[in-house]
């Protein structure tokens, strides 16, 4: 038992051993140091010295019992230790103390103990613990009181070649224990503690003890020895009695036969020794560690004591995971779980194009978890996040910073890829090349090229070089990313080189390929008109597998009213109006702001003309070319966005350096607020940049319109005036055939 506890004996089970045992005296500077339970070294022994409990691995429950032979006189214990990781530990122990006199009122001692230690550094624990002691002196006197020890502990060896070593110094009894020695009346009461020996009239303050242990493992763990300097009552009151500061030695041999089995001697303060047993199992059912200790002694051997045979036993069992696993699996959820998680859910932020708060949470993976094996990837991502919503000053923030903080990652060739591709989308070509040339240099055996040389050959075709496009499109292969869309430029420009069979082949191949995803399929929907038009157009047309060409395309597509139109051209082509018209009146009630809606009535008109249905044939051609007059984008019109584009784009600059700034930032509740009211602003800014994008594309269409904006002027007028002149005349057989040949000799 702690000493602090047994040394109240001095009062309780001293005062019940002169009754019991005529020998017995009373010796203010001897007090019983039960070391069968104190032993240095072990786990739970916070009543030697609390910061021993640091050594604890894993939690540790262990309970005792001690008894004489008759049972008259015993004590027991449970104790619990939990470490919580590589710092800090907790300790409980709870002490039963007591005797009877023949059979009568009983002395009771219940003391509970919470300790705590701390691992300094690695060689170096504190510990403190405070005691609270319950005392019912025979149902006369019941009385609470506290303690408090501390302890320091040494490890300067620990290893398998020399073995363990532990060193402790613990004052127990800092603040000391006080026991009234006032008559009691049966009630409860509450005694102060004392402090450095004080004198006390009403209560005896139990001493303050100085213990200085050491306890050794070595011989590849077959041997452990422990030993103890006890030095008594050093604040020593002279009106206790007694001389104080006595010093009292014990030590105890633990050898083992097996792992499992070992035998044990001690030699024990009081004087006298011990012979015990242990034994041991490991990983049983829930138990990690599972010892059993037996000992035993005959406390007459050298003196007197009058207790006879007295004996002990010890149950310790270890369960759960050791602080390095605990720590491990923290660290592992630190450093691996909570950054992948977090990571996926970034992600899913980002497949489903809520890019704003994607760019937040890579950002919060980039600045929360910098040695993320992924955190390279979150940076690319939260680039491309701001990307994806054109905001392209706070992307090429984000790849720029990522080159300077990751210059090993196999991410840093996509990083200047990005840059690169920005320069593109903002019509930076000069800028865009010189990026390319650096890739080429640096990264040309990387995955990386072939997605330069996509943009590179895109911009040699908006320049018009449409050669040296094909020179760079054509090293694009299968399986890329952008082969559909390389391909299929790679055809346009060919077209433009009048190379109508290399055109023809790469339109093809797009079409032979299975596409993976919606665009892809646009892709080849849309090669399957230009395949139709070559076709329909070449030297030696094949009317019939163009409209095969035209009629694969599915509703829906974005080709697709090109397509009908192809079908209905044709149909007239052949000389079947009534099957020309079907397609033409279609995209007319279906698809009014399509482009191609005057060339439907162009085609329509034409089909009336044939049925010689002039009246119908001249409304139609009227509408072809009221359709086709006015551009579909004005000038004014360009002049208008134009202008309120670059009256929001400071704003939208804003907007950027400081969605960029919050998503470096981790989402503390005063981010989140700054994030939310940076929402509305952001929602603005940025529906008035897609809708500028959106008008832009209208406005390339346009554009691409206006090649053939004569033609249809010139078809429909010259059509319209001959409509009108047989409305107004009448026409002969001759004339009509005449007509009607013409008309099969148009597009």
């Amino acid at each position: 038992m702690h000493t602090s506890f047994i040394k109240t004996s001095v009062l309780g089970l001293t005062v019940a051993a002169s009754s019991l045992f005529a020998e017995a005296t009373y010796a203010p500077h001897k007090y019983q140091q039960n070391d069968w339970f104190a032993e240095f070294g072990g786990n739970t022994s916070m009543y030697v010295n609390p910061a021993s409990i640091a050594e604890t691995d894993q939690l540790e429950f262990s309970a005792a019992f001690f008894s004489s032979i008759s049972g008259e006189a015993s004590q027991e214990y449970v104790s619990l230790t939990f470490p919580m990781d590589y710092k800090h530990t907790l300790g409980f122990s709870f002490f039963e103390n007591g005797a009877s006199i023949d059979g009568g009122k009983s002395y009771g001692e219940y003391a509970f103990m919470f300790g705590y230690a701390y691992n300094l550094f690695q060689l170096v624990s504190l510990g403190v613990d405070l005691s609270v002691l319950y005392i019912n002196q025979f149902d006369d006197v019941k009385q609470l009181t506290v303690g408090t020890d501390v302890g320091v502990s040494f490890n300067p060896l620990a290893s398998s070649k020399l073995g363990y070593l532990l060193i402790g110094v613990a004052l127990q009894n800092v603040v000391q224990p006080g026991v009234s020695t006032e008559n009691g009346d049966g009630g409860f009461s509450f005694v102060t503690p004392g402090f450095f020996g004080a004198d006390r009239d009403d209560a005896y303050i139990i001493p303050a003890n100085l213990n200085v242990s050491l306890f050794y493992r070595g011989l590849n763990r077959s041997l452990e020895a422990k030993i103890e300097f006890s030095f008594i009552d050093i604040f020593h009151n002279d009106a206790e009695g007694g001389e104080g500061f006595n010093l009292e030695t014990s030590f105890t041999l633990t050898y083992y036969l097996s792992p499992h089995l070992g035998v044990r001697g001690r030699f024990t303060k009081e004087g006298y020794f011990v012979a015990g047993a242990t034994v041991n199992v490991k990983d049983v059912s829930i138990f990690r560690y599972l010892s059993l200790d037996l000992e035993m002694s005959h406390d007459d051997l050298y003196a007197k004591k009058n207790r006879g045979f007295i004996w002990a036993v010890k149950i310790t069992s270890r369960f759960g995971d050791t602080r390095e696993e605990k720590i491990g699996e923290e660290r592992y959820r630190r450093l691996k779980i909570e950054p992948e998680n977090d990571y996926r859910a970034a992600m899913r932020l980002y497949l489903n194009r809520q890019f704003l708060e994607a760019a937040y949470a890579f950002g919060k993976v980039q600045t929360k978890y910098p040695a993320f094996h992924l955190v390279d990837q979150a940076a690319f991502y939260k680039a491309k996040s701001f990307e994806n919503l054109r905001m392209h000053k706070a992307a090429k923030s984000v790849y720029e910073d990522a080159i300077k903080r990751y210059p090993q990652s196999d991410q840093k060739a996509k990083y200047h890829f990005q840059l690169m591709n920005i320069d593109y989308k903002e019509g930076k070509y000069t800028e865009a090349m010189a990026k390319y040339q650096n890739i080429a240099q640096k990264f040309g055996e990387s995955d990386v090229k072939a997605d330069a040389d996509y943009i590179a050959g895109q911009i040699k075709f908006e320049q018009g070089l449409y050669q040296e496009s094909v020179d760079l499109l054509a090293a694009i292969l299968p399986g890329n990313a952008n082969y559909f869309y390389a391909r299929y430029t790679m055809g346009i420009a060919y077209s433009r080189l009048g190379k109508w069979e290399e055109a023809e082949n790469c339109f093809r191949d797009i079409t032979e390929q299975q596409y993976s995803n919606q665009s892809e399929q646009d892709l080849q929907d849309a090669a399957r008109v230009k395949l139709g038009h070559i076709y329909f157009s070449g030297e030696k047309a094949d009317i019939a597998a163009a409209a095969q060409m035209y009629g694969q395309v599915q509703a829906g597509s974005p080709v697709y009213d090109e397509a009908m139109l192809g079908i209905a051209w044709s149909f007239l082509k052949v000389n079947k109006p009534d099957e020309a018209m079907k397609p033409a009146q279609w995209i007319i009630s279906n698809l009014p702001e399509s482009f191609l809606v005057s060339e439907a009535y162009l085609v329509q008109g034409y089909c009336y003309f044939m049925k010689k249905e002039y009246k119908k044939a001249a409304a139609s051609l009227e509408q072809a070319e009221k359709k086709t007059e006015k551009p579909a984008v004005s000038v004014a019109s360009r002049d208008s966005a134009r202008q309120a584009y670059d009256a929001m784009q400071g704003e939208f600059d804003s907007v950027q350096v400081q969605a960029l700034d919050l998503a470096r930032q981790l989402p503390t509740p005063r981010v989140q607020s700054k994030r939310e009211a940076l929402r509305p602003t952001f929602d603005k800014a940025n529906q008035a940049i897609e809708d500028y994008a959106a008008f832009t594309q209208r406005a390339l269409q346009s554009d691409r319109f206006e090649s053939n904006r004569k033609r249809i002027l010139e078809d429909a007028g010259f059509t319209l005036a001959t409509v009108r002149t047989k409305m107004g005349q009448g026409e002969t057989s001759s004339e009509a055939a005449q007509e009607l040949e013409e008309l099969e000799d148009l597009e």
